[in-house]
C-alpha cells in the first residue's frame, strides 16, 4: 500500500450542465467565468485525473449561483469520498440558521462559505446578523471558509477569539498585498498567526498576484511557512474561476510554489492539513 499523501484542492468552482435543472442566478459580480468556463463536476473530476489529483473541495460558486448550492451538494453526494462540499447562505435571508442548518444536516456539506468581501467598509462578518450562522457552525462542528479584504481582518481576529473551537480557513490568504520581500506590507495577515484555529488557503489568485510583482510563488510560500508553519496551510486551484490556464498547468503552478518546502511540509499544502480538515476526503479510495 503506498503512503503517498494524496493531493487535495480545496477551492474549486463547478457548474452544471444542465441549466434547466440548476438555473443560473448570478450575484453581481464581476466577471462571467461560469460562462466562459462551465466546468461540471463530471468534467472536473476528468481534469482531476489528468493532473494527478486526487479530491477536491467543492465551494459554492456565489458569483455564478448565488445561495443556491443544490447543484454542489449534488454533486458530492453523486460522489462520496471525492468531494466534500462547503455551502453559502444568505446572511439576511430570513432564518439563515435554520438554511445553515438544512445544508449541513439534511444535505450533508461539511462547511459554509461566509462571502463577506465589502470594498471598503468592515461587512457583517462580526455583525448580530452573522451570530446564528457562527453558532450553528460551532454547534455541528462544520468548517467555516471566510472571504474577506485585509482592511476586514479585525472583524475576523474577533470571531476568532469568540469562537476558538470553530476551524477557519480564509480564501485566498486574504487578498494581501504582495509587493515582495520581506513582505512587512502583508504584516496585518501575519499578524493572525496568534490564532492557532485559522488556516489560510494558498491559491492561483494569490500565486497569479505575485508573478505579477515579478517574484516567484516560492518565495511567497516561504514567507507564510516561516510565520504559520505548513501544516496551516493548504492549496486550492480556484478552478474554474481561475481558468486562463488550463487546470493541469495550476496544478503546476502550485507544486513550483511549494517545491522548495521539505517533503513533509510539501505534502502538508498539497493536501495533508485539507485531509484534517475536511474528514470526509481522509478515506483511500479511488478516484472514479
Amino acid at each position: 500500500m503506498s503512503d503517498r499523501v494524496e493531493v487535495i484542492d480545496t477551492h474549486v468552482h463547478i457548474v452544471a450542465q444542465d441549466e434547466q435543472a440548476y438555473p443560473l442566478n448570478p450575484a453581481g459580480l464581476p466577471g462571467a467565468w461560469y460562462r466562459e468556463a462551465p466546468y461540471s463536476a463530471e468534467a472536473f473530476i476528468d481534469c482531476m485525473h489528468d493532473a494527478g489529483v486526487d479530491r477536491a473541495v467543492l465551494v459554492q460558486p456565489v458569483g455564478a449561483y448565488s445561495f443556491d448550492n443544490r447543484y454542489t451538494a449534488d454533486s458530492m453526494q453523486a460522489h462520496p469520498g471525492l468531494f466534500a462540499g462547503a455551502c453559502c447562505v444568505d446572511v439576511n435571508g430570513p432564518q439563515p440558521g435554520a438554511e445553515l442548518r438544512h445544508w449541513l444536516q439534511e444535505r450533508g456539506m461539511q462547511g459554509v462559505r461566509l462571502f463577506a468581501l465589502d470594498l471598503e467598509g468592515p461587512g457583517w462578518l462580526a455583525e448580530p446578523v452573522a451570530q446564528p450562522l457562527w453558532e450553528c457552525a460551532a454547534e455541528l462542528g462544520a468548517h467555516v471558509i471566510v472571504t474577506i479584504f485585509p482592511h476586514q481582518f479585525p472583524q475576523l481576529r474577533a470571531m476568532l477569539q469568540r469562537y476558538p473551537q470553530v476551524r477557519v480557513s480564509m480564501d485566498h490568504c486574504g487578498f494581501p498585498p504582495v509587493n515582495g520581500p520581506p513582505w512587512s506590507d502583508s504584516a496585518a495577515l501575519t499578524d493572525l498567526v496568534e490564532y492557532d484555529n485559522l488556516y489560510l488557503k494558498v491559491t492561483s489568485h494569490v500565486f497569479h498576484s505575485v508573478i505579477d510583482q515579478g517574484y516567484h510563488p516560492s518565495q511567497w510560500v516561504q514567507h507564510l511557512v516561516s510565520h504559520f508553519g505548513a501544516d496551516r496551510l493548504m492549496w486550492g486551484s480556484d478552478f474554474s474561476q481561475t481558468h486562463g490556464a488550463g487546470y493541469v498547468e495550476l496544478v503546476v503552478l502550485a507544486r513550483e510554489a511549494f517545491a522548495g518546502l521539505p517533503a513533509a511540509d510539501r505534502d502538508l499544502c498539497m493536501g495533508g492539513t485539507a485531509a484534517r480538515l475536511w474528514p470526509v476526503l481522509q478515506p483511500a479510495a479511488a478516484v472514479p
